[in-house]
């Protein structure tokens, strides 16, 4: 439960949860004598003996909205009252419209993501005649990159549970099959800041496709009509 600190017909405190010590510390800064407990809450609206002083239950009202096309503003409040008395408080939170730039810049913060996801991946090679998984993390690259500067070969070297002795011109075609695999990453995206950028509607800006759903099996797909 929310609640406020009301002294002189103003807001003094709110809208914030039961915090025992935070009120007794406002009351005693306002020169007000009584004290609350953790059970006062349920004893809502306390008026204070000072006759200025009253701790009041909240509540919010805001408006409905569509988290994709609108942001939820900061409150303004209102006091309610009974025979002059306060009795609560109502904080109005208004609905602001987001601009196409807002939207633009919140879905371009998704493309980094998915572009780190798509960078680490795995390439399968064939190295000896054989064919070989190969991560292009980070990681991978920096241990392959750090073996070709530390000796100049041939390398024993573990593809998974594949052993094979690699010389120093396929450690070095390893390397630049995982760096065109990344730069394809970054390619993509660049297009998709491009894409988004070329979008002239918020609906547009929400169609840009990032992260791709795979496709479901035949039996669940849904038929055409």
């Amino acid at each position: 439960m929310e609640i406020a600190l009301i002294h002189n017909n103003s807001l003094e405190l709110g809208p914030f949860g039961e915090n025992v010590h935070y009120i007794n510390q406002e009351l005693e800064e306002l020169e007000v004598e009584e004290r609350v407990s953790p059970q006062s809450f349920s004893n809502l609206p306390i008026h204070f003996s000072d006759g200025l002083t009253h701790l009041v239950p909240t509540e919010r009202v805001i408006p409905e909205n569509d988290s994709k096309y609108h942001n939820v503003g900061n409150f303004t409040w209102e006091i309610i009252k009974e025979n002059e008395i306060p009795v609560k408080v109502v904080f109005t939170h208004p609905i602001i419209n987001k601009t196409l730039e807002e939207v633009k810049e919140l879905r371009k913060q998704e493309i980094a993501p998915e572009r780190r996801n798509k960078e680490n991946t795995t390439i399968t090679l064939t190295i000896n005649d054989t064919e070989v998984e190969v991560s292009t993390s980070r990681e991978e690259r920096l241990m392959l990159a750090s073996k070709l500067s530390a000796s100049p070969g041939p390398h024993n070297f573990k593809f998974q549970n594949t052993w094979l002795e690699i010389t120093t011109e396929e450690l070095q075609y390893i390397l630049s099959q995982i760096d065109i695999k990344v730069q394809e990453a970054f390619d993509w995206e660049l297009a998709k800041i491009h894409e988004i950028d070329a979008c002239v509607t918020i609906d547009e800006v929400y169609d840009v496709v990032i992260v791709e759903q795979p496709e479901l099996p035949e039996y669940l797909q849904l038929p055409v009509e």
